[in-house]
């Protein structure tokens, strides 16, 4: 068992699929998969179960993830310290992030915490919201940064950070593309391109078409925020997506605002109910505490 094995296996149980995982580490998926079968073949376990849209970890599969996990932030650790040479002491904070920054400006929050804790070194772990709730209870991570609504593990709270309205993405022409708004009633008849059910914001346009009484067709599911919006620009259907994801990518569609309210993306950070455990976590919190709102979201 190698760790670049076991990196392969903790990035496709983070995506979800071995597609997006080979994506995300910039390899092949055949070289993906080759070393996933080699890691199965040692451990004489199978570790993923392949269904038609993703892979799903089996019992085995689960049980090495969070040692996996806990394995790797200690070897990462470790290489620090040696890096530094003896008798250097400098704390490392983990905080976790979705794949995307956008709607949370974290390189200046990141920059503003270094600049006053200089002994101080920050890994910034991306993944999905499920992988942060797993560091953080296994003590991996101190914080980490997803998007709401989710409903959060026992033991974890929420707090929201900054809300942003989500928007109509639609192909440059489309008959709603020059609209100044629109309501959900007006996409009755429209194809849709969405985010897997997992995603929260998938959720929200769940809940709020629901709600609406509408029934629609989701033909393409992409997590990822730039290739959905191309397969919206491609005219394979339309997308309500959150409006800093959508600029950011600067993918050529055009963005209409929503009469819906309720139709809103939320940044939050996910912590242990006890709060930050070590001096460099209470650090970071207290440049972001100013700005957040607690709610109650800790299941107990």
């Amino acid at each position: 068992m190698e760790t670049r094995q076991l990196q392969h296996f903790l990035a496709i149980a983070d995506a979800g699929t071995f597609t997006s995982a080979a994506e995300r580490l910039h390899i092949s998926q055949p070289g993906l998969s080759s070393s996933i079968r080699a890691l199965e073949h040692s451990l004489g376990v199978r570790l993923f179960v392949r269904t038609r849209k993703r892979a799903e970890l089996t019992e085995a599969g689960r049980e090495l993830y969070s040692g996996a996990r806990r394995a790797l932030a200690t070897l990462d650790a470790l290489e620090s310290q040696i890096r530094r040479g003896p008798g250097v002491t400098q704390s490392t904070l983990r905080v976790g992030c979705i794949p995307s920054f956008a709607g949370l400006d974290l390189a200046a929050l990141i920059s503003r915490f270094v600049a006053g804790n200089p002994d101080v070194d920050v890994d910034v772990v991306v993944g999905m919201p499920l992988r942060h709730f797993a560091d953080l209870a296994d003590e991996t991570i101190e914080l980490a940064f997803v998007t709401m609504p989710l409903e959060p593990p026992e033991g974890i709270r929420l707090t929201p950070l900054v809300t942003y309205p989500m928007v109509l993405a639609c192909p440059v022409g489309h008959r709603l593309s020059k609209q100044p708004s629109v309501a959900l009633a007006d996409l009755a008849d429209e194809v849709f391109v969405d985010f897997d059910v997992d995603l929260a914001a998938r959720q929200v346009t769940d809940r709020a078409i629901a709600s609406a009484g509408i029934t629609r067709t989701v033909r393409v599911t992409c997590n990822e925020i730039g290739s959905l919006l191309e397969l919206v620009a491609h005219g394979l259907g339309i997308a309500i997506v959150p409006r800093p994801l959508a600029i950011a990518t600067r993918v050529p569609v055009a963005m209409v605002p929503l009469t819906n309210a309720s139709l809103v993306w939320t940044v939050a950070a996910a912590t242990r109910p006890a709060g930050m455990t070590t001096e460099a976590g209470r650090a970071f919190w207290n440049l972001i505490a100013d700005t957040a709102t607690p709610v109650n979201q800790t299941r107990t």
